[in-house]
């Protein structure tokens, strides 16, 4: 059996997460916690409650595992998570019910490059070793961790006006890479416009959701800074592109968090992910947007 007070829970987990998450593990059903009720320790907080404590009929180790990569995720963030309690629970409840862990990239086409072949020396090779000494660490802690790695090919396609075959060879090539580079982990590379097409009814059904209330859903900032980037890759429809990337971007994180219930592992700075709605988000990725970098 083991014991820990509220205190001591904090101090495992570097910060006030630990009394969180273990009150989250006890609801779960993995353990209980008591209250110090007039010199006594009771299961219910009634009365005067002078104390609290959480008790494991089991071995501890998972917890301390949890607390060990939350601390890590913590140490190596770039930028602070979102939605730090989701992905906590989530954390737990991999290691605690011997689930898989799914983490989501999304990758980008290449915008600053002629040619659409990945070498061993570009920016992209680094990336997807972060991504495999990532995923190696989560293993080394007993996790089972999954990676879907999502070519946007319709953002590059549809919204951007690059060239179809471009595209296609560039994710071609990424996909070879990202095979031959982590081979060992169980990695699904899935093009956006694929779960696009195998979710068809609900992406639909969210599209004109959102278009119906777009300034409800994305706010004036946000399509303003939109179409300032359109202007680059779209300049003679900047605000119709600016809008379509906005729709698009909300609806994915819909169908993706809806379909797959990852912890988006994600390749670019924070201030990109603002419409990834309730996309469970880390930034601890180092070598970011490797398909922005030049030739």
């Amino acid at each position: 059996m083991s014991v820990f007070t509220s205190r001591e829970a904090n101090k495992l987990f570097g910060g006030n997460e630990g009394d969180q998450l273990l009150s989250y593990v006890m609801r779960q059903g993995f353990g209980n916690k008591e209250y110090f009720v007039e010199g006594n320790w009771i299961s219910r907080p009634e009365g005067k409650i002078r104390g609290s404590r959480y008790i494991f009929p089991s071995d501890f180790s998972k917890i301390q595992n949890i607390a060990n990569i939350w601390n890590w995720i913590k140490e190596k963030s770039i930028q602070t998570p979102t939605y730090t309690d989701k992905v906590l629970q989530q954390l737990s409840d991999s290691l605690l019910m011997s689930q898989r862990l799914c983490f989501f990239s999304p990758w980008g086409p290449r915008y600053n490059n002629n040619s659409p072949i990945i070498k061993e020396y570009d920016s992209e090779i680094m990336t997807l070793r972060e991504l495999k000494t990532i995923l190696q660490t989560f293993r080394e802690k007993g996790y089972t961790p999954d990676l879907l790695l999502m070519p946007a090919d319709a953002y590059g396609t549809e919204i951007n006006g690059l060239s179809e075959t471009f595209v296609d060879d560039y994710f071609k090539s990424l996909e070879e890479w990202t095979h031959k580079e982590l081979g060992e982990t169980k990695v699904r590379v899935v093009r956006w416009s694929h779960v696009r097409d195998e979710q068809r009814e609900l992406y639909d059904t969210l599209c004109q959701r959102v278009d119906q209330a777009f300034d409800e859903y994305i706010n004036g900032r946000i399509y303003r800074n939109s179409i300032e980037v359109a202007k680059v890759f779209n300049p003679n429809q900047a605000k119709e592109s600016a809008r379509k990337y906005c729709i698009e971007r909300i609806v994915e994180g819909e169908i993706i968090s809806r379909v797959y219930n990852p912890i988006k592992l994600s390749l670019v700075r924070k201030e990109k992910d603002v419409l990834d709605g309730l996309l469970k988000r880390i930034y601890i990725i180092k070598n970011r947007a490797p398909w922005l970098r030049g030739k």
